[in-house]
């Protein structure tokens, strides 16, 4: 009697673990599949993050930039700003 209340408490044991074990493949596997516009709309996330970033490279914040550079870069977020207030909003 005894062998049988041992072999059925491991029995519980592992099917639990089982159980907990499949549920966290589940939840691992929602998590990690993610929808073409989920990826859409994080790829517009980050390259909005990158244009507010104004990101300019450690070696050329260093070296300084010079006055002709400068002036490049300014029409050319210039021109960018413009080209984006001229298109229509996206509707969601």
């Amino acid at each position: 009697m005894e062998q049988i209340g041992g072999l059925l408490i491991a029995l519980i044991v592992t099917l639990l673990l089982g159980l907990i074990g499949f549920a966290a493949w589940r939840y691992w596997r929602e998590q990690v599949n993610i929808s073409p516009e989920d990826e859409e709309l994080m790829r517009e996330i980050a390259e909005l993050n990158d244009r507010q970033a104004n990101r300019i490279s450690d070696q050329r914040l260093r070296s300084g930039i010079d006055p002709d550079e400068a002036w490049r870069i300014m029409v050319q977020r210039g021109q960018r700003t413009r080209r984006r207030s001229t298109t229509p909003p996206r509707r969601k």
